[in-house]
């Protein structure tokens, strides 16, 4: 993706950016990046900051692994739809071009992720 650049005095360390560009949003604000394409599905037991910083880094080979075990996906359209049912809380972070998301574990809603 974008090189590392070092960080001056008056710049934050990245991992420390990401977590401060990282919120909590109801999935229905998230809608139209999910009807770009953009949304990528982090699993819940996941750190969402540290897999952002991993594809902000690209660490290819990190990822591709969590790719194969299937906790980093593009979100389906079935996890859309249950997720628009009950506006489902999730935490997000764009890193470009994508928008990482994960379910707010504190208000889980009663969906299965593992049959998804």
């Amino acid at each position: 993706m974008y090189p590392k650049i070092p960080a001056t005095t008056n710049e934050i360390p990245l991992d420390q950016k990401i977590n401060l560009e990282t919120a909590r949003i109801n999935w229905h604000e998230l809608q139209t990046h999910f009807a770009r394409g953009v949304c990528i599905y982090v699993a819940p037991e996941l750190d969402l900051v540290n897999i952002a910083h991993m594809i902000a880094t690209d660490n290819s080979a990190a990822i591709a692994l969590l790719i194969q075990e299937g906790k980093i996906d593009k979100l389906n359209d079935i996890m859309a739809q249950q997720y628009f049912d009950c506006n489902q809380p999730m935490w997000a972070v764009v890193v470009r071009p994508y928008v990482l998301v994960q379910p707010d574990q504190t208000i889980l809603k009663t969906i299965d992720h593992k049959h998804l």
